[in-house]
């Protein structure tokens, strides 16, 4: 698997090092991929293997971008959201 294309390192393998999904997940979706011409984090969201604000940290790190969350009230909606996520993605319910 390639790790980068010029400077900046490819989204499935930040994916990958981040523990957001496994090699054998990426490689279904890269194969979707070339079926489907969708952008592979789409596909990933689809798919119920990342959640959006996943996607968003992956991007940004692709980028060099730190991305800040914010703190104060109601920021702990994200946190519960992504925790159920995870918690689908674990035990395979939809």
């Amino acid at each position: 698997m390639l790790e980068s294309c010029d400077v900046r390192p490819l989204l499935g393998s930040v994916l990958v090092r981040q523990g957001a999904v496994k090699k054998g997940e990426l490689d279904d979706a890269l194969q979707a991929q070339v079926l489907t011409r969708k952008r592979l984090g789409e596909i990933l969201v689809d798919l119920r293997l990342i959640c959006r604000p996943e996607l968003d940290r992956a991007v940004a790190k692709q980028s060099g971008i730190e991305l800040v969350e914010e703190e104060g009230f109601g920021t702990g909606l994200r946190a519960a959201i992504e925790k159920r996520h995870q918690i689908r993605k674990d035990f395979g319910v939809s």
